[in-house]
């Protein structure tokens, strides 16, 4: 078990793309994501980020951390949740080490993001 997957498991929730689907990941949280208005405004913040518009950016960013932590499992199963992360995250590292790389890039972003502009103001639950 990495660092990374251990990190993983006590964010808040958020929506991260990996290679063409969405998962939800967090504390407490592993899920596919199909639900199109959650994707929708995951995109929404991408481009509120590429345009560096603050405002749209705190706005979409509490927006996708809300729909994420939505996914949140009952706390009983939080340990089989957390192996199967742990799990999902080792299988990326050593079969797609690009597409787990971009997970890291992404979390990266997520972590920045979350610290300059989330109402939250933390990182970790």
């Amino acid at each position: 078990m990495s660092n990374f997957a251990e990190t993983m498991y006590k964010k808040y929730g958020f929506i991260y793309q990996i290679e063409d689907e969405y998962y939800a990941m967090g504390a407490n949280i592993l899920t596919k994501v199909t639900d199109m208005d959650a994707i929708d405004n995951l995109e929404l913040l991408q481009n509120a980020v590429k345009k560096n518009n603050e405002r749209q950016i705190a706005k979409y960013l509490d927006k996708v951390i809300r729909i994420a932590n939505m996914y949140r499992v009952d706390a009983t199963e939080h340990l089989k949740l957390q192996e199967k992360m742990f799990q999902f995250l080792e299988t990326l590292e050593s079969e797609k080490p690009q597409v787990y790389s971009d997970l890291q890039a992404q979390v990266f972003q997520f972590d920045e993001l979350f610290a300059k502009y989330s109402k939250h103001n933390g990182g970790t639950i």
